[in-house]
């Protein structure tokens, strides 16, 4: 009953992107993902509190977590290691396409389609890399790259009222989608595209089916995932 009345908090605090779309995420997980998720899972297991692994993707007041991997304007790629519980520096994205135009990072308890935890954007000024923060879903950004399906959920901050700080207006989606439409050019063999942009319920979607990929597609090693109806429509991710 709280996770429902969590979800439906989300959904009165935050107001509709126009012409949103109510799309399901896809509710398969490819075989190297479910693959990616066993090696994560035990990874932390060394651990006895693991930020990724413990942390729910959704908290009572309808906020959704997301662990910051990186801040924004920084150029350094900084990723999350899972065997020791905090980010590690992967790689600096070179000077002429910039730092990143988005604070980026991802929603723990969650597994998308290429094997990593699902992608978060949090809108907003700079947040140190390695905090965990709260916010409400403003959309979707839909994006595609080499490993496939690689889309990020976009969250704000909300202020006193409950209501968000920051708006997922067209120049945000324009200044933040053309930055991810460009920053793998440089990478020989890579690409990255954003196709479009989904709203509030969309995005939703997304975390509650990566969550129920971390929580269902756990020892399909090697073989690919579907949820079950019932979970693929869930309105409310399970706890851990």
């Amino acid at each position: 009953m709280r996770r429902t009345v969590a979800l439906a908090v989300v959904l009165a605090t935050v107001p509709a992107i126009a012409a949103e779309r109510d799309t399901r995420a896809p509710a398969t997980l490819p075989a190297q993902a479910s693959t990616q998720l066993s090696r994560s899972l035990e990874g932390a297991e060394r651990h006895p509190s693991h930020v990724w692994r413990d942390t729910p993707p959704l908290n009572d007041d309808g906020t959704v977590n997301g662990y910051v991997e990186i801040s924004r304007g920084d150029r350094r790629k900084w990723e999350f290691d899972m065997r020791a519980n905090r980010r590690a520096l992967d790689r600096t994205i070179p000077a002429e396409v910039g730092g990143y135009p988005v604070n980026y990072g991802f929603v723990p308890q969650t597994v998308s389609y290429d094997g990593d935890p699902f992608d978060v954007l949090v809108l907003g000024p700079a947040i140190e890399g390695g905090r965990l923060v709260r916010g409400v879903i403003v959309g979707l950004m839909h994006m595609e790259d080499e490993k496939g399906l690689d889309s990020k959920v976009v969250i704000s901050p909300v202020g006193k009222d409950g209501q968000p700080l920051y708006r997922l207006t067209a120049a945000e989606q324009q200044r933040i989608g053309g930055y991810f439409d460009r920053y793998k050019a440089h990478e020989s063999g890579k690409f990255s595209k954003v196709p479009g942009w989904g709203g509030v319920s969309e995005g939703l979607s997304y975390i509650t089916t990566t969550h129920a990929f971390f929580t269902t597609c756990r020892g399909h090693e090697e073989y690919s995932c579907t949820l079950a109806p019932a979970l693929a429509s869930a309105k409310a991710p399970s706890t851990r």
